[in-house]
């Protein structure tokens, strides 16, 4: 994670990189100017040198005069001189000074010796670059010096500039700090700043907002409960005012099928047991519609669940399903999980109960497995579950379908067309995704998530069980 810093710290980090990038480029700007004038000054004070030897010399060179040549040459050469050499016409060298430095290193020059207008020779002479080298080194310090102030000026500047910006972000801090408490000022936020101002201004225009959402919210709900007691009322209307009737209807169908069977012709016969299976069909309906319209009411704290424990209630409740069509029920080591109890055996029992009824082969099997993934979407760890079977399959464009309220595929006295959706439910508000793979006459494979919950440990213990092939209860790995 990045490092912090406050808004002084920020504008004088920022002032104090500027300031001495600056400096630097002026010091260099400053001394390569400085370089080359020096450089060009001591040039012309050197050729004024060897002007002055050349005039001095001029005679004892004309005349091949060594000695005086000599003695010439060491009257007229300055003390910055470090190399001088005297050449004849013909170019012969007439006289070397002693060699105190590489030639190399020396700004060197050359003049004519003249004579009554005709040259007769000419002078080498050197001189050191040491002087340049002082005052380039002068100047260095000099810039670097007043560098330096300039940035303690501007530092300092800038720190006294920031002082406004903090304290007016520091009061607008406290202010947010009192709105998150619910116990904003009266009177409007008045800093150095008018645009902190705004934003308070702002923050608490949309605190206002807030406070009118959450009461309409309020009344919202009050609403909601009123309109969930209407619901429930309603509820009861269903379970008792409507399931009373049926229950007679199907009571004196049931005498008349029993009673008059052979009083009645087959087509009577025939109407009697359309009237039973119509009766038996709307029970079913009005019973899942109720369990369906309670789903969200029943909801059970979550709890580390054992899988293989809701398994085996739901191969208990479908036993005698699984015994008449001869299914064969096979159930791996499933993992537990945080979830709801009650709803996850609802989801088990609406997914094999469907591959048990929509199975047309003479052997049935149903395999229930799980493994480990990463959720795609939130890349966080999950259980993917599924409930496989050799059933009649479904075709593509009826997956989707199939999931919504008293959609059914087969159009036979079993199912009422809500298994499917209360499975989708249920999954969702467990945080998970459900799915299936299918291919028609082969089977169908559900697929379903849930995430990977941690919980506190408690002194509770959970195992998880499953069943052995012979339908024995065995208990497993203590979780």
């Amino acid at each position: 994670m990045a490092s912090k810093y406050n808004i002084r710290v920020q504008y004088a980090a920022w002032v104090a990189v500027v300031t001495t990038g600056v400096v630097l480029v002026l010091t260099v700007v400053h001394l390569r100017r400085l370089a080359h004038d020096q450089e060009q000054a001591l040039r012309l004070f050197a050729q004024q040198e060897a002007k002055s030897v050349a005039r001095a010399i001029a005679a004892p060179v004309a005349r091949g005069d060594t000695k005086e040549l000599v003695l010439a040459a060491a009257e007229a050469v300055g003390t910055d001189v470090l190399h001088l050499r005297v050449l004849n016409a013909r170019g012969e060298e007439l006289f070397r000074s002693p060699q105190v430095r590489d030639a190399s290193e020396l700004l060197m020059v050359a003049e004519p010796v003249l004579t009554a207008g005709q040259e007769v020779g000419k002078v080498e002479l050197g001189m050191g670059r040491g002087r340049v080298e002082q005052r380039l080194w002068s100047a260095v310090l000099w810039d670097l010096g007043l560098g330096g102030l300039l940035l303690l000026v501007f530092v300092g500047g800038s720190v006294w500039v920031a002082r406004p910006v903090a304290n007016s972000l520091r009061n607008l801090l406290e202010y947010v700090r009192e709105v998150a408490k619910g116990q904003p000022r009266e009177e409007p936020l008045d800093t150095d700043l008018e645009e902190v101002d705004a934003v308070a201004r702002e923050l608490k225009t949309l605190m206002q907002h807030v406070e009118e959402a959450r009461q309409r919210m309020d009344r919202a709900q009050k609403a909601l409960q009123a309109a969930q007691k209407e619901m429930d009322e309603y509820t009861y209307v269903i379970s008792h005012d409507l399931k009373e009737p049926l229950r007679g209807m199907e009571a004196f169908s049931k005498f008349l099928a029993d009673g008059y069977r052979d009083k009645l012709d087959e087509e009577g016969r025939h109407h009697i047991d359309v009237i039973r299976k119509s009766v038996l069909r709307m029970q079913r309906l009005i019973e899942d519609l109720l369990k369906f319209s309670r789903l969200s009411q029943q909801k059970q704290p979550m709890q580390l669940v054992g899988m293989n424990t809701v398994l085996l209630h739901v191969r208990v409740r479908l036993q005698h399903a699984l015994d008449a069509k001869r299914a064969d029920l096979r159930v791996d080591k499933l993992p537990s999980v945080v979830c709801d109890e009650t709803a996850m055996t609802e989801v088990f029992h609406n997914l094999i109960s469907n591959a048990i009824k929509y199975n047309d082969k003479p052997l049935p099997v149903i395999e229930v497995g799980c493994s480990e993934t990463i959720n795609p979407d939130t890349s966080q760890p999950e259980y993917e579950f599924f409930v496989r079977d050799n059933g009649i399959g479904i075709k593509k464009e009826y997956f989707d379908k199939i999931f919504q309220i008293f959609q059914r595929l087969h159009h036979g006295e079993e199912g009422t067309g809500i298994g499917l959706t209360i499975v989708r439910r249920v999954i969702e508000w467990h945080g998970g995704r459900v799915w299936l793979e299918s291919e028609e006459g082969k089977g169908t494979t559900f697929y379903f998530t849930l995430p990977k919950r941690d919980v506190p440990k408690s002194s509770t213990t959970f195992y998880t069980t499953s069943l052995s092939e012979k339908g024995t209860l065995r208990i497993e790995t203590p979780v």
